[in-house]
């Protein structure tokens, strides 16, 4: 599967321009006709999309922008498309550069996906370590003597020492019994000088600063994570920033 249409939020893996125009043609017009004020199309995944593509893309932007906050993420080869085409006016354009590894989405873009996290059936995962490269190792903080995530609902702080593990239910230690949160849900780590955040396969996905983790990612001071964005809850079920001690 290419695309993946989940409630205000569609993403495109397409190669080619052919494919490309397959799927927007019919996943965009679902997305704008969708009621959400508030849109994201990624084609940060596309490859080989030229001008053909970008035809078919541009005109349906341009429509959905008066009535739509549209944000659209790519990856840099297409960002020359946009300039001086006036799109990057009408729409928020983010280049951003995707991990390998592939985004855990819900199954289908109907309401079924509001049913509760059933996650019985997931293997088990494997414990995994920060990838050698391609990561901002800037971001590690180099004398944190500790790591905190704050919850910014109720201000309740979260130590998290070696590792902590955030879930629906034990041993997930804090547990938050929201049905969109999956039972092991992410978790948080002493790695070397700092710390990484990575998604344990949840249903709902776990979000660093908007951006959804494909893969173990370093934390710095006032990172946001988000877990669980869903039509229940489009905000996401819980929202922390991390902080160091």
């Amino acid at each position: 599967m290419t695309a993946t249409l989940q409630w205000n939020r569609l993403s495109i893996e397409a190669d080619g321009d052919a494919a490309f125009k397959k799927d927007v043609n019919a996943n965009l017009p679902k997305l704008i006709d969708s009621p959400y004020p508030e849109l994201e199309v990624d084609i940060g995944r596309c490859v080989n999309v030229g001008e053909e593509g970008f035809k078919v893309i541009g005109p349906l932007l341009v429509d959905a922008a008066g009535s739509k906050q549209l944000v659209v993420r790519i990856a840099e080869p297409l960002m020359k498309m946009f300039e001086g085409s006036g799109l990057a006016g009408l729409v928020k354009v983010s280049v951003i550069e995707h991990m390998d590894g592939s985004i855990k989405q819900a199954e289908g873009d109907d309401a079924s996906a509001l049913d509760p996290v059933d996650d019985d059936e997931h293997e088990e995962k494997e414990e995994t370590h920060p990838p050698s490269g391609d990561i901002n190792i800037t971001k590690i903080q180099t004398k944190a003597t500790g790591g905190c995530m704050v919850d910014e609902e109720d201000a309740k702080r979260y130590d998290v020492g070696e590792e902590i593990v955030i879930g629906r239910e034990p041993p997930s230690d804090p547990v938050f019994a929201i049905p969109t949160i999956s039972k092991r849900h992410f978790r948080i780590y002493r790695q070397g000088p700092g710390y990484f955040i990575e998604d344990m396969r949840s249903t709902n996905g776990t979000y660093l600063n908007g951006n959804p983790l494909t893969q173990p990612q370093p934390l710095a001071e006032g990172d946001e994570i988000v877990v669980a964005i869903t039509l229940k809850h489009p905000e996401g079920a819980r929202r922390f920033k991390f902080t160091m001690k």
